[in-house]
């Protein structure tokens, strides 16, 4: 008799790596969910929730409501030189369908514990975020109790994650840009960014980081006053430009990276990402600046306050309207 010869039975790999690819199919899938539920449980959750009782005596206004929440946002030149005076002060105000970004005029003159009669800014300086906050909730009357501190360098690095910015901007903005562009370089250059001088200027001129500084910066060819309006949009043009980028991980995975290594916040992760979904889910976003016109007296190299009440009224007009 002859028989076939016998041929042992292979085992089939492929079922064994079909099973993982599918297990690990599902954990993505899970973890998919998962994120989006931890996103809508964010997103919904009222802000008033960020409100918290702070350490230090930050002397918050005890007569406004808990939302919106009213977030200082202090930028300063270096967060790994100890503490100095913040170059940029603002208010926002986040929560409900308006965004309301409010600037602080950095040479204000404020009483400050232990140093008598100083600028603004130097609060940061003296006595770090809980004596900026003290300093603006006294001035004016407000509830600041959350603070973000925000190193140049970083918004240099989330103007180029999200691709620039566009702004309108006229032909001596674009000479001043470059001139600030040169002399940031000094700090930029061994981080590796080239000086690109701008080359136009008009509508939806194209900004990368290093531009979009430059012009946040300009001072001289007007005032400290437009200058504060211009850093206004340039937080108007990055929040509409992540909105406009949504659902691009190839400019929010990198844009929440920066921010997230670049920043010092008394916010925790979670309360970052409300904050941020707050942010982009408010349909206009309302600019002001503080103290209004008509309440301060200018000598030119300080304001002195003269009606507090007017710059109050101002504030909670705009945020509680």
């Amino acid at each position: 008799m002859y028989y076939d010869p016998y041929d042992r039975p292979k085992r089939r790999r492929s079922g064994c790596l079909g099973w993982l690819l599918k297990t690990l199919f599902k954990l993505i899938a899970l973890l998919l969910v998962l994120t989006i539920l931890a996103a809508g449980v964010l997103y919904i959750a009222p802000i008033s929730l960020l409100q918290v009782e702070p350490d230090a005596d930050v002397s918050p206004a005890a007569d406004l409501p808990d939302s919106p929440l009213n977030l200082l946002i202090l930028g300063v030149d270096t967060l790994n030189n100890g503490l100095q005076r913040s170059d940029t002060m603002m208010i926002a105000s986040v929560g409900g369908n308006n965004l309301v970004l409010s600037s602080l005029q950095r040479d204000v003159l404020v009483d400050l514990e232990g140093h008598g009669s100083c600028k603004l800014n130097a609060a940061y300086a003296f006595g770090g975020a809980p004596m900026a906050m003290r300093a603006v909730n006294q001035t004016y009357r407000t509830n600041v109790v959350r603070y973000i501190v925000v190193d140049f360098t970083v918004l240099v690095r989330i103007v180029d994650a999200i691709g620039g910015i566009d702004i309108d901007i006229t032909e001596a903005e674009m000479q001043q840009i470059n001139l600030n562009v040169v002399a940031s370089y000094p700090i930029f250059g061994p981080l590796g960014y080239t000086a690109q001088p701008l080359t136009t200027w008009g509508e939806k001129t194209h900004l990368d980081g290093l531009q979009a500084l430059g012009y946040a910066r300009i001072r001289k060819i007007d005032s400290d006053f437009m200058r504060t309006s211009r850093q206004r949009r340039v937080i108007t043009a990055i929040v509409g430009k992540l909105k406009a980028n949504l659902f691009n991980p190839l400019v929010i995975i990198p844009t929440a990276k920066t921010v997230m290594e670049g920043i010092d916040t008394d916010l925790n992760f979670v309360e970052l990402v409300m904050v941020a979904e707050k942010v982009l889910s408010a349909k206009e976003i309302t600019q002001l600046r503080l103290p209004v016109d008509g309440s301060f007296s200018d000598n030119g190299s300080s304001l002195k306050i003269t009606d507090y009440d007017a710059s109050a009224r101002a504030f909670r007009q705009a945020v509680y309207q």
